[in-house]
């Protein structure tokens, strides 16, 4: 299904990206575990738990931020070249949204319109899977493959960003990821965020093709057949239930709204699955907790308070099932949330 591989086109525009950074292409390749066929076909899929590898391997360096810079449109394959054909920035990111699935669900952030002080902003905002979010240079390439991506869509070169936030501890020295973007940076947020004017959507993109557009929609619509069904019920609720622990507590009610469906029909589709609604968020506040230990600015009650328990001792006894140990121990085991700023990334 679609949540367990992502379209090769973006696998192979990560190693295109850290080739041209001085990486050995074959050597990438081998120890990533990656099928050198499978990149050579932009429609493939590639095996998620392969892509995790890839950027393990990447992530020994801080190269986030000039790999991202090096990626957008194109890494998105059929979809990125179907963006470009489009008639303005905001139609354009409708299609990311459109056709999230056949890139990977979970790849793509949600597009939101916000109102504040400083007038209108598109945000784009995901809970990042841990996996990601632990080894912090995916989240920095993807902070600038946004930025890349509207600058390419806009067609100016020196287009910033309002502010980014990153679901990620400050680092010791984020100097060099402040002053490559240029704006406010934010660290420990719930969510990775990105933001741009709202002005920007009315722009008209200077390749609008309304002939290649058609052509390319069909093509993407058949990549999505492909797929099956796009999402399993299991992985859409286990996302929304992610996403709202990140904003406040994950009740059924909520996640039910989310995916459209009874609270009734959503249990029975669980079911059919073979899981439930509390089995998964049980998950999404695993995942969430062991990236939240990750900064030691969090006490072990502040955390059960963001995972929407009632009482701190009902997530230190969830915590121990979840891994034998306490939330203490675990962390001073691991070294979470070190003071040296490992992982950060620069430009």
């Amino acid at each position: 299904m679609a949540e367990h591989s992502l379209l090769a086109a973006v696998t192979a525009g990560v190693v295109d990206a850290a080739v041209s950074l001085g990486w050995d292409r074959d050597a990438l390749i081998a120890e990533a575990g990656l099928d050198a066929a499978l990149l050579a076909d932009p429609d493939a899929r590639v095996p998620l738990a392969h892509e995790i590898r890839l950027w393990e391997v990447l992530s020994r360096q801080p190269v986030g931020l000039a790999l991202g810079e090096r990626l957008g449109l194109t890494a998105m394959g059929v979809v990125g070249y179907a963006m470009r054909a489009g008639t303005t920035v905001a139609q354009a990111l409708d299609w990311m949204q459109r056709y999230r699935a056949v890139l990977h669900p979970d790849l793509v952030p949600r597009m939101e319109r916000r109102s504040g002080p400083e007038g209108e902003r598109i945000v784009f905002a995901k809970v990042v899977p841990l996996p990601f979010a632990r080894l912090g240079e995916p989240v920095h390439a993807q902070a600038a493959a946004m930025v890349a991506t509207m600058r390419a869509l806009t067609g100016r070169h020196e287009l910033r960003t309002r502010f980014v936030r990153y679901p990620m501890p400050r680092p010791a020295d984020p100097l060099a990821v402040e002053r490559w973007f240029g704006a406010p940076v934010g660290w420990g947020a719930p969510e990775f965020e990105i933001a741009f004017d709202a002005s920007l959507l009315a722009l008209p993109l200077t390749h609008s093709d309304p002939h290649l557009l058609s052509y390319l929609a069909r093509r993407a619509d058949d990549l999505l057949a492909r797929l099956g069904e796009q999402e399993s019920i299991t992985a859409r609720v286990r996302r929304e239930a992610g996403t709202l622990l990140a904003s406040g507590e994950a009740r059924l009610s909520a996640v039910a709204r989310r995916v459209a469906m009874s609270e009734r029909t959503l249990h029975r589709r669980l079911a059919a699955e073979g899981t439930t609604f509390a089995a998964l968020l049980d998950d999404a506040r695993r995942e969430r907790a062991l990236l939240l230990l990750g900064d030691r600015r969090l006490s072990g009650s502040e955390i059960a308070f963001l995972l929407g328990y009632a009482e701190p001792a009902a997530f230190f006894r969830a915590f121990r099932r979840w891994t034998g140990e306490t939330p203490q121990r675990w962390r001073a085991s691991r070294g979470a949330g070190r003071p040296d700023g490992a992982g950060a990334a620069t430009g």
